[in-house]
């Protein structure tokens, strides 16, 4: 599944947005590189393990900003969360402690369909204060154990409304690992919106609003 941007990446963030793509597979890989070959060869070296060069990149100037030892004890303490990272390496400003919203809508285009329909479920969503970087995170549940769930990352909201469109193909794809399958019935989907990542025990983490929508698959 997909989400829209709701709206541009400021450019007077710079490596912001980029640190964030980081992930928490690209801190994941960080951290099995620490643990398990150690950084003997320094920012260059352990920085090389990710697979991108764009996250190499970015990897390279935050361990050079903040000195190896500093950049592996902020990985450490991080607990895969790339929010909390890049706010730590400073590429990311702290989110404020009164950031606050709330989602207003959870519409489905269309409401029901067979599986293979292209569902496109709008969530829109007011902003009263200011949000530092975080995520929108959508989980499906449907029937059985049909479950779909991803964060979206972004940079921040000012204060306003907002619309996000979430795409969702339901063709059954039976080559995928595990086989993607979905049955007839009512799915339930969840959004969250936070500043930080969702549900984090970091500081200036908040999940500003969670809400439930749904749509159907039929026979």
């Amino acid at each position: 599944m997909s989400m829209s941007e709701p709206r541009l990446v400021k450019e007077e963030l710079g490596l912001c947005s980029p640190c964030i793509q980081l992930s928490e597979q690209g801190l994941n890989i960080l951290l099995n590189e620490i643990l398990n070959v150690g950084v003997v060869g320094g920012c260059s070296k352990l920085c090389s393990a990710i697979p991108s060069k764009a996250g190499s990149t970015v990897c390279d100037l935050a361990c050079i900003a903040v000195g190896l030892k500093e950049f592996v004890s902020i990985i450490e303490k991080a607990d895969l969360d790339p929010f909390y990272f890049c706010e730590q390496v400073k590429f990311c400003p702290v989110g404020k402690d009164d950031a606050a919203g709330q989602i207003m809508a959870i519409t489905s285009d269309p409401t029901s369909g067979p599986a293979a329909t292209k569902f496109a479920i709008n969530m829109q969503f007011q902003v009263a204060n200011e949000t530092g970087v975080g995520e929108i995170h959508a989980a499906i549940k449907g029937p059985g154990a049909t479950s779909i769930s991803q964060g979206f990352p972004n940079t921040g909201f000012k204060p306003g409304m907002y619309q996000v469109t979430l795409n969702l193909d339901t063709t059954p794809d039976q080559t995928a690992d595990p086989p993607v399958d979905f049955p007839a019935g009512v799915y339930d989907i969840k959004f969250d919106v936070c500043q930080g990542e969702c549900y984090s025990k970091h500081p200036h983490s908040i999940v500003l609003d969670s809400q439930h929508g749904n749509f159907t698959i039929t026979h």
